[in-house]
């Protein structure tokens, strides 16, 4: 049936003005979809050069859905689409349509027939506050790409790049991936069955109704297609390494540990390999390797394990975002000569009240000049109690979660004390009456953080231990984390050794008072002696410690 007669065919149509406003909105999604289809579809011999039926039994399948509603059709015809798009019904709808062409009976890989265009999708709710269609040109213009489509789509936006047809869905897989990792597009929306929402439709969350707008659609006569070969060679082929030489000059100026050396020689087997390219990024990371150094390096090993899924990505987010990983060194022949061996990881299990701590703000318990940023004690355990709860707290609610046993840990007095300390600092922020108290976020690089037991806040504010005890506590893990960074031949895991001397000075306590607290903290369990021998120095015994929390 011609679309005309479709038009025709109903009174009223929801969302339009005016006839004549339904009758542009139609034409104008004729035109996208003829846009995206158009190698797919017959030749015609009417006036225009393409009619609106798909070759070959090709169908485009669409999705509809609100709340727990849910329907798909096929159709072969572009005018049967936009009816059905635009009729009363679909505007209390999501509608989406299937990017590739299929045999019509189902939207599985199995079902895909045809490709004829590449689209990205980028979430609103993923990015910044103010980002916006500019952003996204922005991205395109830095990789060297033109897009041919821009849709608003109501939370986001959409982008289209049209393609010469093509039926290889792996190499559609690949190249979707690759672009969407540069782009930073939705990594959900990359699948080779992916669905996008179909132009001046609805988006409908609950009651909110966001039409789904054009920005820029590229007249179709003058698009140059891109061959999906051709996409392929430039984003996702990667060379063969001529030698092992780089992986060899780490090897020669690094202390690799004898497994990691194992896996850079002979590559990983399947179901290995994700699990150690993590292994290898976080061990070079943390013997001061460039994330360029890095990523030579993985090359060799990824060709060696026949391993090219969305590498560069994983490699990149991985030295940004992982600290510590599991290295699995119990039972090991070179446990007891390896650099790496690792008692413990602080790898807390997904019950664990863990904190995440940075480098920045906990080194200011060492501060003691004045005029200059520093937590004492009390401030600590508030700070702490505000990072166990990122929602933020009134202050009724703080002193509820510092009362045990019906004994509040701080009196009034003092918690004001440590209120306003935490906010002069800028460590949290206070708003409204009754003020509300939340933690100040704070940027930092992965390595410039670790994570902290809650517990060791907990036994503060139970009176197992004092709250200078805990501040203690909290400058070792500091004091630890640096020299992870700093020190490719520091103790692993958890193990450390400390010069009490120093570490009383830096905190201005006394050697004395310094030792009673180590002890105080042995005691409850927030230290454990690992190793102790005497110093070939002064013949006086010295520790290294595992810090249990």
């Amino acid at each position: 049936m011609d679309l005309v007669v479709y038009e025709l065919s109903f009174l009223y149509w929801k969302g339009a003005n005016s006839y004549m406003e339904m009758l542009d909105i139609q034409q104008r999604q004729k035109q996208f979809f003829k846009t995206v289809y158009e190698p797919l579809l017959k030749k015609s011999n009417h006036i225009e050069a393409l009619s609106s039926d798909l070759k070959d039994n090709q169908y485009i399948r669409l999705l509809q859905t609100k709340d727990n509603y849910t329907n798909t059709k096929s159709f072969n015809n572009i005018d049967d689409v936009v009816f059905y798009t635009t009729a009363n019904h679909s505007q209390h709808m999501n509608n989406y349509f299937t990017l590739s062409a299929t045999n019509g009976q189902g939207g599985t890989q199995q079902d895909l027939l045809n490709r004829s265009v590449l689209g990205f999708d980028f979430d609103k709710k993923e990015e910044k506050p103010d980002f916006n269609h500019k952003d996204v040109v922005f991205r395109f213009k830095k990789i060297g790409l033109f897009y041919h489509s821009l849709i608003d789509s109501g939370n986001g936006y959409h982008v289209y790049i049209m393609i010469q047809p093509t039926n290889d869905i792996k190499k559609i897989k690949a190249v979707q991936e690759e672009l969407g990792r540069r782009l930073e597009a939705d990594e959900n929306a990359l699948k080779p069955t992916q669905l996008l929402r179909v132009p001046y439709t609805y988006n409908v969350k609950n009651k909110d109704y966001k039409r789904v707008n054009i920005i820029h659609l590229e007249d179709k006569n003058t698009i140059k297609r891109k061959s999906i070969d051709e996409l392929f060679e430039r984003y996702c082929n990667y060379e063969k390494p001529i030698s092992s030489k780089t992986t060899n000059y780490i090897k020669a100026t690094t202390n690799i540990p004898p497994c990691i050396d194992e896996i850079l020689k002979k590559g990983s087997p399947e179901g290995q390999r994700n699990n150690d390219l993590i292994k290898i990024v976080v061990t070079l990371r943390k013997r001061n390797k460039t994330l360029n150094e890095i990523q030579e390096i993985i090359s060799e090993w990824a060709y060696k394990s026949d391993y090219n899924d969305n590498i560069k990505y994983r490699i990149k987010w991985t030295y940004n975002n992982t600290n510590n990983v599991k290295m699995d060194c119990k039972g090991c022949q070179h446990y007891d000569s390896c650099f790496n061996a690792v008692q413990s990881d602080f790898i807390y299990s997904d019950e664990h009240k863990v904190l995440k701590v940075t480098e920045t703000r906990i080194k200011t318990i060492g501060n003691r000049s004045k005029g200059v940023k520093s937590m004492n004690g009390n401030d600590l355990i508030i700070y702490g109690v505000l990072l166990n709860n990122q929602d933020g707290l009134h202050r009724k609610e703080i002193i509820k979660e510092i009362t045990y046993k019906g004994n509040a840990r701080l009196s009034d007095k003092t918690l004001t004390s440590a209120l306003q300390q935490l906010e002069a600092n800028g460590f949290i922020e206070v708003k409204g009456k009754p003020k509300f108290y939340k933690i100040k976020p704070i940027r930092s690089k992965v390595d410039l953080t670790f994570n902290i037991s809650y517990g060791a806040t907990y036994e503060a504010i139970k009176g197992h231990i004092t709250p200078d005890e805990l501040k203690l506590y909290n400058y070792m893990r500091y004091l630890h984390n640096k020299q992870q960074r700093e020190d490719n031949k520091a103790l692993k895991g958890n193990l450390f050794q400390i010069n009490q001397v120093e570490l009383a000075k830096e905190l201005g306590l006394s050697r004395g008072r310094v030792t009673q607290m180590i002890q105080q903290l042995l005691q409850e369990k927030l230290l454990g002696i690992w190793y102790r021998q005497p110093s070939k120095n002064n013949g006086y015994d010295y520790n290294i410690y595992r810090l249990n929390y």
